[in-house]
């Protein structure tokens, strides 16, 4: 059952049986974290019409204490900058956090005070606003509340998902780690008690143009064509100049040609 003391914390969305919401706890240095990524992207995509997202950084002593190893202070924290994005908005945060990843993921670079401000100003935030908060004791206050989540939840491992429908006296639906899609929409249907719409996937180009920097393995998980198949498209759209790739030791990437 949804208890009052989690209700009380992170007040849940009046979801409806038309709405399914989520909670997804996750760990930005985590390799299954990252991996994850583009089934909650085709998730959101083709299931956006009934999907409520709430991107949890797991509050937990081992996931902040990565955050400030990795820091030099307040500002190029990754836990801080986060707390500080959602405070515009989750949409606005969900964005900063895929900015920031892109910068950081395909080298497993360190991330700076420089990587924050570009990927908050490539996110639509404001920046006097967001540098603001970040120094603000608002931001310790609500990670205090999301590690109460995270309790209430019992998380022990990210990536995790907890999934609510529309009744409220019935309990959450919780799945730890790694999944194949089928698992979610699965989940995601059987708490829809009707028969789901679901969106088209856009064309690969429009993909990637929206998620700025994309690996080949995202894009195999999301399109699930044959590799070669794949490739062989991507090699056709770099030949007309609409993206351009580059290498990394985690593998090859796709962003949008610029001239």
């Amino acid at each position: 059952m949804k208890s009052e003391k989690l209700q009380d914390l992170f007040p849940l969305v009046e979801t409806t049986d038309k709405s399914v919401e989520i909670f997804y706890f996750f760990d930005p240095f985590c390799e299954d974290c990252l991996r994850v990524e583009p089934i909650i992207n085709k998730l959101m995509i083709e299931y956006r019409d009934y999907i409520i997202l709430r991107k949890i950084l797991s509050p937990s002593l081992k996931v902040l204490t990565k955050c400030q190893a990795q820091s030099s202070g307040d500002m190029d924290n990754i836990a801080l900058a986060y707390k500080a994005a959602e405070l515009q908005g989750q949409l606005k945060a969900r964005n900063f956090l895929r900015f920031l990843l892109n910068r950081l993921a395909p080298n497993r670079s360190i991330c700076t005070e420089d990587i924050i401000r570009s990927s908050a100003r490539l996110a639509g935030l404001d920046l006097d606003v967001f540098i603001e908060d970040m120094q603000n004791d608002t931001v310790r206050a609500l990670l205090k509340r999301d590690l109460s989540v995270y309790r209430e939840m019992d998380i022990e491992e990210n990536p995790s998902f907890v999934f609510f429908g529309g009744d409220v006296h019935e309990a959450g639906i919780k799945i730890e780690g790694t999944h194949p899609y089928y698992i979610f929409t699965h989940i995601v249907n059987g708490l829809i008690d009707f028969n789901i719409n679901k969106r088209q996937l856009p064309t690969i180009f429009e993909y990637i143009e929206k998620f700025e920097i994309v690996s080949f393995a995202e894009l195999q998980e999301v399109y699930g064509w044959r590799p070669g198949l794949l490739l062989k498209e991507l090699n056709k759209m770099q030949m007309q100049r609409l993206i351009t790739s580059f290498e990394t030791d985690y593998g090859k990437y796709y962003k949008v040609h610029s001239n």
